[in-house]
């Protein structure tokens, strides 16, 4: 992994900034700004881009591959599509007409090539509100407020779900909402048990990844590190599922890859969607990084459930939310 600094300056990106001359390639790499803006697990950013022409092909970076947390490679392939994404936000936003093609995730291709046409058509209005959300959404941490989602938001979320193979379940009922506290709880305390996965862990915060200072973080990396943790994860994260009027849960067909990449894709939009109308998001992975809590979080939904691939809060919090930084955009740009 390159020894880039982590920054919180891309945040910053300025639409009016968008190259009208040098060529397809300069204003393709204008849009990756907001690809990299994407969320992804431990703030990892696990992706690659080889930019040609008006083609992208974007990789899956093995080197920022969770192997303890994400030993399936399930949250590899979410961020991905998360990136994914936010490209093709943006790149409607500009006119194009962003074309996604998957691949093979078992062959040497790109997970996916997204081929831009057009980029001379006024922004449609469809994407505005997406778009202006790239630089604001943020993951929330918080307790949320005890206020329900109204019928028009939840309607929007489901709206944005529009990948093949992908659902999205609602779950607001307090019955249900323990059961799937009590999974987290569950999670936090075999992960925290593992030393490989504190260790891990501790890696990351000690890069900065999750935001603290140079400081904080390498306190933050020998704390987790060294000590398990897991009684009191529990308990925070516990408190935080039930503090939220709605905790969600993309499902799929399958377990592949493609469709965990199509999850990203799903998560992404109801993300900005959420954003866009004021909602915080929250991912929750841990349920979901244990096999058995997986399962049994499968049992909870409605049959037929499908395949869990990505659990989140969505729920109102007081305040703004810092963003967490980024690594510089040519960080990710391969070698075509």
């Amino acid at each position: 992994m390159p020894e880039t600094d982590l920054t919180r300056s891309v945040w910053m990106i300025d639409a009016d900034d968008f190259p009208s001359e040098g060529g397809t390639e300069r204003q393709v790499e204008f849009l990756l700004g907001y690809a990299v803006l994407a969320p992804s697990s431990h703030n990892s950013q696990p992706w690659r881009f080889r930019v040609s022409g008006d083609e992208v092909a974007v990789e899956a970076d093995g080197s920022r591959w969770l192997r303890a947390a994400d030993p399936d490679r399930r949250e590899l392939y979410i961020s991905v599509g998360c990136a994914v994404e936010n490209l093709r936000v943006a790149a409607e936003h500009f006119g194009f007409d962003p074309r996604v093609e998957h691949g093979d995730p078992a062959s040497s291709d790109p997970l996916v090539t997204v081929t831009l046409a057009g980029g001379d058509e006024p922004p449609e209005g469809r994407s505005t509100a997406l778009f202006d959300a790239l630089t604001t959404r943020a993951t929330s941490h918080e307790l949320f407020e005890d206020r329900p989602l109204g019928g028009a938001v939840r309607e929007t979320i489901r709206e944005a779900v529009d990948e093949d193979g992908v659902t999205l379940h609602l779950v607001d009922d307090p019955e249900t909402k323990a059961a799937v506290a009590e999974l987290q709880a569950e999670a936090d305390r075999l992960q925290m048990d593992d030393p490989e996965y504190r260790k891990e862990l501790g890696r990351w915060i000690g890069r900065g990844a999750l935001g603290a200072s140079w400081l904080t973080a390498r306190v933050g990396q020998a704390v987790v590190s060294h000590f398990d943790l897991g009684d009191r994860e529990a308990a925070k994260n516990s408190k935080l599922i039930e503090s939220a009027p709605v905790v969600a849960v993309l499902t799929t067909d399958t377990d592949e890859p493609g469709a965990q990449v199509r999850t990203g894709l799903a998560f992404e939009r109801v993300a900005l969607s959420a954003s866009a109308d004021g909602v915080a998001v929250h991912p929750m992975s841990q349920t979901l990084e244990r096999p058995g809590t997986r399962a049994r979080l499968e049992r909870l939904l409605p049959e037929p459930a499908g395949v869990p691939q990505h659990l989140f809060r969505l729920g109102y919090a007081e305040g703004p939310t810092d963003h967490t930084p980024r690594w510089p955009l040519e960080t990710f740009l391969g070698a075509e």
